[in-house]
């Protein structure tokens, strides 16, 4: 059941990741073609691209990367032995957890307080534009707790093999 409800929400948050792509890739196709086709520039369509831009960022480093598709300097974990890297694992994890945890607040009462300003063409608010910013930390928080709790109580020897995403390299 869990892992039926976890695919479903991959899935939809993919499928949001995925919308988004096309709805930015068609703005900036229209901006191109009106500005420079029929001289027409749509200044709006630029703060649109680089907002939604933004916030697909965000939503699918929160939602829909894997562990692997993260950029990580493993060469001394790499040479750890497997109980080692177990180790260092779940302590990053609560590591993170608790940095994100102990910033939260400031983070959100920022956000908040940005209501008092918007974008320059589109009029948007700013606490809208930058609650993406919390969502993606409440979402890496909550996954970060999931992995940590896998490797402390599940399989952790094949959550570390799924987290490995170096290539194979030959030997000759």
């Amino acid at each position: 059941m869990y892992r039926t409800a976890t695919a479903r929400l991959s899935a939809l948050a993919e499928a949001i990741t995925t919308l988004g792509m096309g709805a930015l890739f068609a703005l900036f196709i229209y901006g191109i073609v009106m500005r420079h086709a029929f001289g027409i520039p749509q200044t709006w369509v630029d703060e649109a691209v680089t907002l939604l831009a933004t916030w697909l960022i965000f939503w699918a480093g929160a939602f829909v990367l894997n562990w692997s598709d993260y950029i990580s300097f493993d060469v001394v974990f790499r040479l750890v032995p497997e109980g080692g890297k177990r180790a260092m694992l779940i302590a990053g994890c609560l590591g993170f957890i608790l940095v994100i945890g102990l910033s939260i607040y400031g983070i959100v009462d920022y956000i908040a307080f940005m209501k008092i300003m918007t974008t320059d063409m589109m009029r948007l608010r700013l606490d809208w534009v930058y609650s993406i910013f919390a969502v993606f930390l409440v979402g890496v928080t909550l996954r970060l707790a999931i992995l940590a709790a896998r490797l402390t109580f599940g399989d952790w020897r094949a959550v570390i093999a799924s987290l490995d995403a170096a290539p194979q390299e030959d030997v000759l």
